[in-house]
C-alpha cells in the first residue's frame, strides 16, 4: 500500500523537473545566436572600478588572489583594489601590507576586529567612490579577461545593474573536489540560461560587479544567515533590478577538500538559502517580480522538500529490493548465475522513460555548460565522481537544512569554516 502511494507522488516530481529542465535547454537555444554574438564583443570604455578583498585567515590564498587581480587586463588607474583584513589571526594583514606597499596607487588596506563577511565588504564600500565595486573571496582567483567581459554588458546596456561570473573550481585534485568540478560546470549553464530570463538567483561572491548606484537604491550588505549575496540578490529582484552573466568572466575558487567541509559549506548555503526564501517570501508567485517571482525561486524552494522527498521514494525502494532478496535467499539459497541482458525485459514503464528522457536533457546542459566556458577541465575524470556520489551526498545536507530551519537552530557558520 505504501510504495504505490510513494510512487504516485513521484510523477509530479518528474513532470515538474522534466518542464524545468526543457523550458531552460528551450530558452538557451533560442538565445544562443545572441549568446555567441556576445562573445565576439570587446568592450571599449572603462569605468572606475573597486574591488573588495575581505580577509580572514587567508594566508595561503591570498598573495594569489591579489597577483590575479593584478593582472587584470584593465586599465591601472580605473581600478582600485581594498583589501579589508576581519581579524586574521595569522599572517594574512602582514602580507597585505606588502602588496599595499609596492602597490600604493592601487592597493589600499583596511585593518579591523572579526564582525563577518559583509562588515568587512560594506567597510571596503564606504571607503570607495569608483563607478563600479565587486568583491573577490580572498581564495579565488580571476582570468585576465574577467573584468573586461563583465564590464562589457554593463556598457551595452544601461537598464543592467549588476553582472555575476563563470566559476569553476581551481585545479580540483581530491575526490571531493572533482564532484565540485561538475557542480559547478552544470551552474555555468544554469546561470546563462538565468541571466537570459532576468531570473539569476545569486550573484556569488567570487566577483559579482554591482553599478555603484545598485547600493544606493537599495541599501549596503546585510548578515542574511551568512548568505549575504544571496539575500542581496534577492533585494535586486524586489527592486527590479537587472542582473546578467558573463559566461567568459572566468573565476576559479578553491572548493572544499574534505567531505565534511564540503557538508557544512552545503549546509549553510541550503539554510541560507532556505531562510532567506522565508524572509522574501512575498515575491513567491508574483507576476510583477518576472519569471523570478513566478518560476525560479519557486521551483528552487519547492525542490528542496521534493528532493528529499525523491531521497526517501530511492531509499525506500532499495530496501524493499533487499527484503525481497533476503526472502528469496531463506526459501531457496543462493544460485550464483551470471548477469545477461535482453532488451525483451527492459523496464519500459513511464518513470523509467522519463528518468531516462531527465538524464539525457542532463548530460545535454552538462555539455553546453562544458562548451560555454573557456576552460576545458578533466570531465571524464571528474564525471564519475559526481554521478555516484552526489545523489547521495545532497540529501544530507538539505535534510539537516530543513530541520534547522524549522527548529531554528542557531546559524553560526563562518565562510573560511568551511575550508577546514
Amino acid at each position: 500500500m505504501i510504495y504505490p502511494i510513494l510512487h504516485g507522488l513521484m510523477y509530479p516530481f518528474l513532470f515538474i523537473s522534466m518542464y524545468f529542465q526543457i523550458f531552460l535547454l528551450t530558452t538557451f537555444f533560442e538565445n544562443k545566436k545572441k549568446i555567441k554574438h556576445e562573445e565576439k564583443q570587446k568592450s571599449e570604455v572603462y569605468p572606475t572600478v573597486t574591488i573588495a578583498v575581505p580577509c580572514w585567515n587567508e594566508e595561503k590564498t591570498l598573495a594569489g588572489t591579489l597577483d590575479s587581480l593584478l593582472q587584470l587586463d584593465y586599465p591601472k588607474d580605473k581600478l582600485s583594489i581594498v583589501i579589508v583584513d576581519d581579524g586574521s589571526l595569522d599572517k594574512t594583514l602582514a602580507i597585505a601590507k606588502v602588496y599595499e606597499f609596492k602597490n600604493p596607487n592601487q592597493i589600499k588596506v583596511i585593518t579591523k576586529e572579526n564582525g563577518g563577511k559583509h562588515t568587512a565588504v560594506n567597510l571596503a564600500l564606504a571607503s570607495s567612490t569608483s563607478d563600479l565595486f565587486g568583491c573577490l573571496d580572498a581564495d579565488s582567483f580571476v582570468a585576465p579577461n574577467a573584468l573586461r567581459s563583465i564590464v562589457y554588458y554593463l556598457n551595452v546596456d544601461s537598464t543592467v545593474m549588476a553582472v555575476v561570473p563563470c566559476i569553476h573550481i581551481r585545479n580540483p585534485r581530491t575526490f571531493v573536489q572533482r564532484i565540485q568540478a561538475i557542480e559547478y560546470l552544470i551552474n555555468i549553464f544554469f546561470r546563462k540560461t538565468y541571466g537570459e530570463l532576468d531570473a539569476i538567483q545569486v550573484a556569488p561572491g567570487p566577483f559579482s560587479i554591482f553599478r555603484r548606484e545598485v547600493f544606493d537604491k537599495i541599501g549596503v550588505y546585510r548578515k542574511a544567515h551568512n548568505t549575504e549575496d544571496f539575500e542581496i540578490t534577492l533585494r535586486m529582484h524586489r527592486a527590479h533590478l537587472k542582473i546578467m552573466n558573463s559566461h567568459k568572466a572566468l573565476v576559479y575558487t578553491i572548493g572544499p577538500e574534505t567531505f565534511k567541509g564540503f557538508f557544512y559549506q552545503r549546509l549553510r548555503w541550503a539554510r541560507g538559502f532556505l531562510e532567506n526564501a522565508l524572509d522574501y517570501r512575498d515575491l513567491f508567485f508574483k507576476k510583477e517580480y518576472g519569471n523570478f517571482g513566478m518560476f525560479m525561486l519557486p521551483i528552487a524552494f519547492l525542490f528542496v522538500f521534493y528532493g528529499l522527498y525523491a531521497a526517501a521514494f530511492i531509499i525506500y525502494g532499495l530496501f524493499s529490493q533487499v527484503i525481497t532478496w533476503f526472502t528469496r535467499f531463506m526459501v531457496v539459497g543462493f544460485h550464483p548465475h551470471f548477469p545477461t541482458f535482453d532488451f525483451f525485459y527492459f523496464n519500459t514503464n513511464v518513470m523509467s522513460f522519463v528518468t531516462m528522457v531527465m538524464f539525457s536533457m542532463f548530460l545535454l546542459a552538462l555539455y553546453v555548460g562544458n562548451t560555454l566556458s573557456d576552460d576545458k577541465q578533466e570531465f571524464f575524470k571528474n564525471f564519475p565522481a559526481y554521478f555516484i556520489v552526489y545523489p547521495f551526498f545532497v540529501p544530507l545536507f538539505l535534510g539537516r537544512a530543513v530541520i534547522d530551519t524549522f527548529f531554528k537552530r542557531r546559524n553560526e557558520w563562518v565562510l573560511q569554516d568551511t575550508k577546514k
